[in-house]
């Protein structure tokens, strides 16, 4: 695990994380795995959120661009205040929905 003042996370470690998260619920990992991910990916997300705001500064207020970010930092908002819960299959399933957030963000901030 890295720590929050290390570099950006290169591209390559980015779609392992969204890899390990999408994987999450087909064969449970550990929840130590799950642990960790939940870490990282809060961290990317937060990052991911950043640039969300920043670019919505830039576009004409109440356009589609404009609601589009807007309805991506609601849902980043609402899967990041979710906990693990309790047990490993809750665990795995948080892990998987802030690994389809992330790869969410990623999409709009790429097009």
């Amino acid at each position: 695990m890295t720590n929050p003042t290390d570099h950006p996370p290169t591209r390559e470690h980015v779609q392992q994380l969204l890899d390990d998260a999408a994987a999450a619920t087909g064969i449970l990992p550990t929840i130590g795995q799950c642990q960790q991910l939940n870490v990282e990916l809060r961290r990317l997300l937060a990052g991911l959120d950043r640039q969300v705001r920043h670019r919505q500064t830039s576009l004409t207020p109440r356009s589609r661009d404009w609601y589009a970010a807007d309805r991506l930092l609601t849902d980043t908002g609402a899967v990041l205040a979710e906990t693990m819960g309790l047990g490993l299959l809750s665990a795995a399933t948080h892990v998987a929905a802030l690994g389809r957030q992330a790869a969410a963000v990623l999409r709009w901030l790429e097009a």
